[in-house]
C-alpha cells in the first residue's frame, strides 16, 4: 500500500511477509519503490528466485533486479507456483 516504502521477505517474524525453511535467512530480501520501478534486493546466501509468468526463470544473490509483470518469488529455491506459501506478484501499470 502506499504508506509503505518496502516489503521485507524472511524468516524473522519482522519481516513484511514471513516464510520458514532452512534455506531462508532471518532477513533474506526486499523489494523497495525507486523512482516508479519495483526493485527485488537479495540479502542472504542462498538467494533468490524470480519465475515470470511467461516461464524465465531469474537468480540473484547479494544483487538487485526490476520486477516487471507477474510472478512468482522463491527464497532459497526455485518457487512452486502450485505450493499455497508461494510468494506471487503482479505488477499494474
Amino acid at each position: 500500500d502506499d504508506s509503505k516504502s518496502e516489503i521485507t521477505m524472511g524468516r524473522a517474524e519482522e519481516n513484511s511477509v514471513v516464510q520458514r525453511g532452512t534455506l531462508i535467512s532471518r532477513l533474506h530480501a526486499k523489494i523497495e519503490l525507486v523512482r516508479g520501478r519495483f526493485l527485488l534486493y537479495d540479502q542472504s546466501t542462498n538467494g533468490t528466485f524470480v519465475l515470470s509468468q511467461d516461464g524465465k526463470e531469474s537468480f540473484v544473490r547479494r544483487d538487485s533486479m526490476v520486477l516487471q509483470g507477474q510472478g512468482f518469488i522463491g527464497l532459497g529455491k526455485l518457487p512452486d507456483p502450485k505450493a499455497a506459501d508461494v510468494i506471487r506478484f503482479a505488477l499494474e501499470d
